[in-house]
């Protein structure tokens, strides 16, 4: 390739819930730019984390990757939405990953997916993930049995975790990746305003900390984002619940939870933004949220999938 020549292209990435897309993309491009946690369907929306790998020419590759809510059989109309921005890219992407994790099984739901997948794309790639937590002669099997049901493009064994095996994949991807002008600058490592993402990062918190009390039908809103002299910034944010009931849940006696959790997001954000910041967290109450259609175009979701 030559020097003067760049590569850009689009990586979906799709698995079954909590399979480790979000912790994937976030080692690969270095920052968190996707939120984590145990609660299954943690990801609502498409988003785009960017890394830029420079070849041993000094040539350049940008992979954006796509983290997609994970897929399963949906009911209600938020998962609809979730499951139906889980799709929409698959088409326009230029590869596609397949994760799973290694400690389940491929149960009905993992091979509808990607018989799903296969009817779309016919190379797509695999990625095992965890494979820190199965011994190897459990690991070679599981291989071996995945390698007589589909013809994976390639096969790759990482833990999104540590990190293991990612270097491999992210070198291929990037050579895989179609010439082409760079998409973003350099500098970028998301396509999400700043105001979502620091949105998400507290969502995470929440459901990091308060485990199976939370419900899962709640949402954070940035509301106001002011940059002081001193170059802090002040932060304002929303947390809907649709129920009163929730609101001491997120609370906590005296307020420790929310403090505890603010606390949180913000070392998170101070990282993310290399600022000080000063973050201010609400608990409201709004009932039948996940009814007003301005909540998913906000964020991308199709009201009506």
């Amino acid at each position: 390739m030559n020097k003067l020549e760049s590569k850009s292209g689009f990586v979906n990435i799709l698995g079954i819930p909590n399979s480790g897309k979000s912790t994937l993309i976030n080692k690969l491009v270095g920052k968190k730019v996707s939120i984590v946690s145990h609660k299954v369907q943690t990801t609502r929306f498409c988003v785009r984390g960017i890394c830029t790998h420079t070849f041993d020419n000094l040539s350049k590759s940008q992979i954006i990757l796509i983290d997609t809510p994970g897929i399963f059989p949906a009911k209600r109309r938020l998962d609809k939405a979730m499951v139906s921005a889980a799709w929409s890219e698959l088409k326009h992407s230029d590869k596609v990953i397949f994760i799973h994790d290694v400690t389940k099984s491929f149960e009905n739901n993992t091979l509808d997916v990607i018989n799903q997948i296969f009817k779309i794309k016919n190379d797509v790639i695999l990625v095992l993930n965890k494979i820190d937590l199965l011994p190897k002669d459990q690991l070679l099997k599981k291989i071996q049995h995945i390698q007589s049901l589909y013809d994976f493009a390639k096969v790759f064994l990482v833990s999104a975790l540590n990190g293991s095996g990612c270097n491999e994949l992210i070198e291929y991807l990037a050579d895989s990746m179609p010439i082409h002008p760079f998409m973003y600058d350099n500098n970028t490592i998301s396509d999400l305003p700043l105001s979502i993402l620091a949105s998400e990062i507290t969502r995470e918190k929440l459901f990091k900390n308060l485990n199976k009390e939370l419900p899962y039908n709640l949402m954070v809103e940035t509301e106001k984002w002011d940059v002081n002299k001193d170059k802090s910034i002040n932060i304002q944010q929303n947390i809907y619940v649709n129920k009163n009931s929730h609101k001491p849940i997120i609370l906590g006696k005296g307020g420790q939870n929310i403090k505890r959790i603010g606390i949180l997001a913000r070392k998170d954000l101070e990282n993310l933004l290399d600022s000080k910041i000063h973050l201010f967290l609400f608990v409201k109450f709004k009932k039948n949220w996940m009814e007003d259609p301005s909540k998913y175009s906000s964020i991308g979701l199709n009201y009506n999938a």
